[in-house]
């Protein structure tokens, strides 16, 4: 336990005002502007979510937004807001109460899973018993002011299949319509989605698709791909709700790398400028944070290592002809004299120095949308410690992976047992103490 007051100790003291001024923020619930009313479709009418007020505030009727204002955020109050949360898959009123009231949170990645046991062959593509479940999450948020970042996540077979991806795939015409990876199947799950929270309050923005991975299907032109993807989505989906903010990110899981490509800029931001929220993930060094080992050896390695006095080029030095830089990084961050690089405290600003050159390049939002380590991984709180500071000092938007999400429990924000004790316990008290002074 001695490694807990190293990072809150540095932690509160050089963010102390901007601490406070964000928990102000999470209070305000004013906000909002006079919007008319759009068209109504039999789709929006079939997924009428819960009725909005019929009497006005002073703010306004219309739904409680965020909005961008070049690389900043503001609340439905005006004011700039940060946005820090966890990425949740289900919640109880329990789970609600500790994102908002323990953890001091105001958001939630909140997994909408496209997989064949939700999905259903009806007119909106889901299951109605998963829809019931995903309504029940978000009332418990809505009503502690979390906001809400809806992003779908469909499985691997679907996610690496060049249909899913093939915009012309427009007819729901496939012979397994719960397995189909076909894009028209995706965009109409989409479609009932945002035809069903659009005038709900605290949605934070449509994630499209959770960690793409164009990369998996052999497309050449995989980027572009990907652009058009993401494109036509919005295009579809912008006929429902033409306010909400769309979250998106690059190729190979929102890799950070892929940020030095400004084709992730300049074939949206002419459409969607003042829409988009970008993603970047940073579960790295991946063996580590999953589980505390590496690959030098079969010995668990600590954080932190020292910072290397020759630099991090060697993680990039010696790629094959063709190869994506991606690639050429997995490749060489394996090997013995490079991975403890990986574990040093240098490495978390090399590593996001592609994206946050985007966001001052393009002027858009950057949020972090995955970090955390395994309990099992040996100096875990002075690693999610360094990377809070970090991201806090630059003004990046987060969520920890996870609060209870997938499905691997020494990566949590919660305990297996509520009644026992857990490895987890350790940062569960970190977020709890940080919780407090945001």
């Amino acid at each position: 336990m001695r490694e807990l007051p190293h990072p809150i100790r540095r932690f509160r003291r050089g963010l102390q005002a901007a601490t406070l001024a964000a928990a102000a923020l999470l209070a305000a619930c004013g906000g909002g502007s006079d919007t008319a009313a759009t068209p109504v479709d039999s789709l929006r009418q079939a997924n009428s979510a819960t009725p909005r007020k019929t009497a006005c505030p002073p703010e306004g009727c219309g739904p409680l937004r965020l909005s961008i204002h070049g690389s900043d955020l503001h609340g439905p109050d005006g004011q700039p807001i940060r946005l820090r949360g966890a990425n949740l898959e289900g919640l109880t009123a329990a789970d609600a109460d500790a994102l908002a009231g323990k953890f001091g949170m105001n958001l939630a990645r909140l997994r909408i899973s496209y997989i064949p046991d939700n999905r259903a062959d009806n007119d909106t593509g889901f299951d109605p018993n998963y829809l019931a479940q995903i309504d029940e999450w978000v009332r418990l948020l809505q009503a502690r002011k979390i906001w809400i970042l809806l992003e779908m996540r469909a499985n691997d077979k679907v996610a690496n299949d060049p249909a899913f991806y093939d915009i012309t795939k427009i007819t729901l015409d496939c012979t397994e319509p719960t397995r189909c990876a076909d894009f028209a199947y995706y965009q109409r799950a989409w479609r009932t989605l945002v035809a069903r929270y659009h005038a709900d309050d605290y949605i934070a923005g449509y994630g499209l698709l959770a960690e793409p991975s164009v990369n998996k299907t052999g497309d050449p032109d995989r980027v572009m791909t990907l652009l058009r993807f993401q494109k036509a989505l919005m295009d579809n989906l912008s006929g429902l709700d033409s306010v909400t903010p769309f979250f998106v990110g690059p190729d190979y899981n929102y890799d950070t790398m892929e940020y030095a490509r400004p084709e992730y800029a300049t074939e949206l931001l002419p459409f969607y400028r003042n829409r988009l929220i970008y993603e970047v993930n940073f579960l790295m060094p991946k063996e580590w944070v999953q589980d505390g080992s590496w690959t030098v050896d079969d010995t668990k390695p600590a954080y932190p290592m020292a910072n290397p006095p020759d630099g991090y080029q060697s993680l990039l030095d010696g790629g094959k002809p063709g190869q994506d830089m991606e690639q050429v990084f997995n490749d060489r961050r394996r090997e013995t004299d490079n991975y403890p690089k990986t574990l040093s405290p240098g490495f978390i600003a090399w590593y996001l120095q592609w994206p946050l050159k985007f966001r001052g390049d393009y002027q858009v939002p950057l949020y972090v949308d995955q970090f955390g380590a395994s309990s099992q991984a040996i100096g875990q709180l002075r690693y999610e410690g360094d990377l809070l500071r970090y991201f806090e000092t630059q003004k990046l938007h987060w969520s920890r992976w996870s609060y209870n999400a997938g499905g691997n429990n020494d990566r949590m924000l919660v305990r297996e047992d509520p009644n026992q004790p857990s490895p987890n316990d350790p940062v569960i008290r970190l977020y709890a103490t940080l919780g407090g002074h945001w």
